[in-house]
């Protein structure tokens, strides 16, 4: 039987290796070993193609390319350049003309600029979590892989160890945004089976004053999601600041938080 099996998974990777690839598309243009489409779904929803980016230009050089490597294509947030290998030396391609500037982060690693205190204190019994760390403990936990390193970890929050029946809450310090253009507030998120009555909701301040409740996760039926929370700030902002309000029940599911950052141009 493990014999037929192995025939029969190799005969499929043969014929796959020989094959057109479409993602999004089951009809990859013919010309094409591989086609990327912007939609899957007739146009319902759009996406983009995302080349490997590297921090620095010093991670770029540590990168062993040959000259049998021509066309690897790299994209460098330092200095937001495009660049394509040429057998010998990197070329840019494009250089973007607007960059992106980060006045706060708050990664919970090495960036470590946006201040922050939760309510209420932080607390790690057991599967009882509310805590900056770097595991949850036992189960599934491994589902929580959009977040890395260190994080805001939240599990069975209605405990008798700190928590309880109410929002807990990661509240950040005001920021000044009036040296930034079009500036956005952004922060992961990752939730693992969140049921009824367990929900995650947020509110930005502007100059302290609340722009009314946005409910980011409204838990129902062991929904998993995971994604980056972007949120567009008035222009007439002067200072800003986020609050992150969780409430969830039972040790089953479980949730993380991470990368929050005040950008603009």
């Amino acid at each position: 039987m493990k014999k037929y099996c192995l025939i029969t998974l190799f005969s499929f990777l043969s014929c796959f290796a020989f094959a057109q690839v479409g993602i999004g598309t089951i009809n990859p243009s013919p010309a094409s070993m591989l086609e990327v489409s912007g939609t899957s779904d007739g146009g319902a929803t759009y996406k983009g193609f995302m080349p490997a980016r590297v921090d620095t230009q010093s991670n770029k050089n540590a990168i062993n390319a040959t000259s049998s490597d021509v066309g690897l294509l790299i994209f460098v947030i330092e200095t937001g350049t495009l660049e394509i290998w040429n057998g010998i030396s990197w070329e840019t391609i494009y250089t973007l003309t607007t960059n992106t500037t980060t006045l706060a982060a708050q990664d919970f690693d090495g960036n470590l600029s946006w201040n922050y205190s939760i309510n209420p204190i932080a607390y790690e019994n057991g599967n009882d979590i509310w805590d900056i760390v770097n595991s949850l403990g036992t189960g599934n936990t491994s589902a929580i892989d959009l977040v890395s390193g260190n994080f805001l970890g939240c599990r069975d929050l209605d405990n008798p160890n700190g928590g309880g029946d109410f929002s807990h809450e990661i509240v950040f310090e005001n920021v000044d945004v009036s040296s930034l253009t079009n500036p956005r507030i952004a922060f992961d998120y990752d939730i693992f089976e969140f049921d009824n009555g367990d929900d995650v909701n947020y509110e930005v301040f502007y100059d302290d004053v609340g722009q009314g409740t946005a409910n980011l996760i409204n838990g129902s039926g062991n929904l998993t999601v995971q994604g980056t929370e972007t949120i567009t700030i008035s222009p007439s902002a002067t200072n800003v600041r986020i609050t992150v309000s969780i409430v969830q029940d039972g040790d089953g599911d479980f949730a993380g938080f991470d990368n929050f950052r005040l950008y603009g141009q």
